[in-house]
């Protein structure tokens, strides 16, 4: 019975036992998989630091660098092996030490700071704007025992946030319209100004379409500046009316910028709009005046030159030469008044839309040398040579043909004061004769080069100062030459002369 007894005793040991090893089995396999989890989850938060744009940095409560990722090293420029072991304060400017301890005091009270914006030094000494969230790192019973901060570079943003105030500024402030628009034509921004010259307000004009303030007979203004910028261009300015809200049309210059992202794609336009309205009406008065004075001065001046070439006549038959001498010398200044007069009144005919071609087949060859005999009687110290056919025959008006040949030639003289060779040349190319007058003069800068066909431009310069005129046959000419679809181009080097040239289509 008694061993009965013990064996019975000895069989629940060994279940208990058994029950014992089983349930150690599953604590462990229960921590096992718990230690793969946190495995598992050290492996996300290393990937995570490692591959943060962001600094991450931790510290312990005395401020010494504990850890320090890959970013960390991209925006201070330390390596880990530098700076773990280094207390945080060689990354703090000298006059933001104070922060450090409000910092430390807020986490030891549990409260975690988000997106502090302050500076902070690089290796290199250069500072850096930087957006600070802060955590305090606590042990298994909740006391803290480290401090785990996220630094993110914001220098560019804030950089641009500086720019964009400044930008804003100008725009606010500026006394010409400030507008952008989508490339549907939508206006998105509208500024001060442009409610002063337009009569509209911003919240009547957001949102609506451009063309609002565009006359309908220049509609077709819009697709051609905006094809232009679709493709990066930038139109300067261009002149051009537009409707204010009263509709009054006004005078505007425009110059309109293509608006791009980050990777370059245009995605809307900014457009700067200027009146001019009050100047161009002072400039219409003025040609109104230079017209009619013009007109006035002409008829005399017809009358002082047919004088002038009688006497002329008569004192060649008699022998005085003195006379005669004086007289050829008043006789081509006469010329030159009429020419400047005509051109005067021609550019008041031309800003009229008075100005029309009358067009024919002529033979351009034989108009260039008829402007070349006039050129040597104002002129004997300039040789002027002629090259290429003698009969090319052009569609276009004769009379204001002569008249471009006459001020281009006319210029190759003044402003060849040396005298020298003047070339000019006609010659077939494709559908066209290209026509070109060469001097061997001053020379003409870049700079000056782009606003050579402006009305009233001249150069300024030691060596033109006494060189006569009005800056007003380069205009005159350019328009001329607008009107028969072409366009003079200019080839220029300072001291080694100028060279300007146009076509003319074949005559049928």
């Amino acid at each position: 019975m008694k061993e009965t007894e013990e064996v019975i005793q000895l069989i629940k040991e060994f279940e208990k036992r058994e029950s014992d090893l089983r349930l150690d089995n599953e604590q462990l396999k229960r921590l096992n998989a718990a230690l793969r989890l946190a495995e598992e989850n050290n492996a996300i938060l290393n990937s995570i630091v490692s591959s943060s744009d962001d600094a991450i940095i931790s510290k312990n409560l005395e401020g010494i660098i504990t850890s320090w990722n890959e970013s960390a090293f991209r925006i201070f420029g330390y390596t880990a092996d530098e700076i773990i072991g280094e207390p945080v304060l060689k990354l703090i400017p000298l006059d933001r030490h104070h922060e450090e301890p409000k910092i430390l005091d807020q986490l030891k009270r549990g409260i975690r700071v988000d997106h502090f914006e302050t500076k902070r030094r690089r290796k290199d000494g250069e500072l850096i704007h930087v957006s600070l969230t802060i955590s305090p790192i606590l042990n298994s019973d909740g006391k803290i025992i480290g401090v785990s901060k996220i630094a993110r570079d914001i220098t560019a943003q804030k950089l641009a946030e500086v720019d964009s105030k400044r930008l804003a500024a100008i725009i606010t402030s500026s006394d010409d319209a400030i507008i952008s628009k989508d490339l549907n034509s939508i206006i998105t921004s509208w500024n001060e100004s442009a409610c002063r010259i337009f009569g509209y307000t911003a919240d009547e004009m957001i949102g609506s379409s451009i063309l609002k303030l565009i006359p309908i007979d220049r509609h077709d203004e819009e697709p051609k500046i905006l094809s232009e910028l679709k493709q990066g261009n930038r139109v300067e300015h261009f002149e051009t009316l537009r409707m204010k809200k009263d509709g009054t049309l006004i005078h505007v210059s425009l110059t309109i910028s293509p608006i791009k992202d980050r990777l370059g794609n245009v995605i809307g336009l900014s457009k700067i709009a200027r009146d001019i309205t009050e100047k161009k009406l002072a400039e219409k008065k003025k040609d109104e005046f230079i017209g009619f004075v013009s007109h006035e001065l002409k008829t005399p001046l017809t009358s002082l030159r047919s004088y002038i070439q009688v006497a002329l006549h008569k004192s060649k038959g008699e022998n005085h030469d003195f006379i005669s001498h004086a007289l050829t010398k008043a006789e081509q200044q006469t010329k030159k008044m009429e020419n400047m007069i005509t051109d005067f009144l021609n550019i008041s005919k031309f800003e009229d839309g008075q100005m029309k071609l009358d067009l024919s087949c002529f033979n351009l060859a034989a108009a260039i040398h008829a402007c070349a005999e006039d050129a040597r009687v104002i002129s004997s110290k300039h040789q002027l040579v002629y090259h290429g056919d003698e009969e090319a025959m052009v569609m276009g008006d004769p009379d204001k043909i002569s008249l471009v040949l006459t001020n281009l030639i006319s210029n190759a003289q003044k402003y060849s004061p040396d005298g020298g060779e003047i070339t000019i040349s006609c010659n077939k190319r494709g559908s066209q004769f290209m026509t070109s007058v060469k001097d061997c003069g001053i020379g003409i800068s870049k700079s000056d080069q782009k606003s050579m066909f402006q009305k009233f431009y001249r150069i300024k310069s030691e060596k033109t100062k006494f060189i006569s005129g009005f800056g007003i046959g380069l205009y005159l000419a350019n328009s001329i030459i607008t009107l028969h679809g072409s366009v003079i181009r200019l080839e220029s080097s300072i001291g080694e002369g100028s060279t300007f040239s146009f076509c003319l289509n074949i005559a049928d």
